[in-house]
């Protein structure tokens, strides 16, 4: 269980002047833990996300989160750098909604594409018939 998720830094740079937009942006968004280290009785796992934005710029925030409730995550971490799956899942899906939501922010900010794909609205053709 996540008892507490915090972003320690924040940096975010914008390479190109924002007229000299590209048409087509790819984003690719990162997430590597760097460390897993047992403080009283939890886990502190600490992260690195990265959101790139082609040659347009990039976003990168580091943070750590407080996990309770195994007590093979630093054994595991220890001897081959990595988490149990079912702890890895828990911990990447509660990371990746903090900071792609801080991203979205930083992004509007620095003036790059959301790192999310927006929705986009169609309109129904009229539909004529017998009724």
């Amino acid at each position: 269980m996540i008892k507490d998720l915090e972003i320690t830094s924040i940096e975010g740079k914008r390479y190109q002047p924002i007229d000299t937009r590209p048409q087509e942006v790819r984003i690719d968004q990162n997430l590597t833990i760097t460390d897993v280290r047992k403080e009283n009785e939890y886990s502190r796992i600490v992260y690195k996300f990265t959101s790139s934005f082609s040659t347009l710029g990039t976003i990168s925030l580091e943070g750590s989160l407080l996990y309770q409730g195994n007590e093979e995550i630093e054994t595991r971490w220890r001897k081959d750098k990595s988490l149990p799956d079912n702890v890895a899942n828990e911990v990447q899906t509660a990371i990746f909604s903090s900071s792609v939501t801080e991203t979205i922010l930083i992004a509007r900010d620095l003036r790059l594409p959301p790192p999310i794909p927006m929705p986009t609205i169609q309109r129904k053709k009229d539909i004529v018939g017998f009724g």
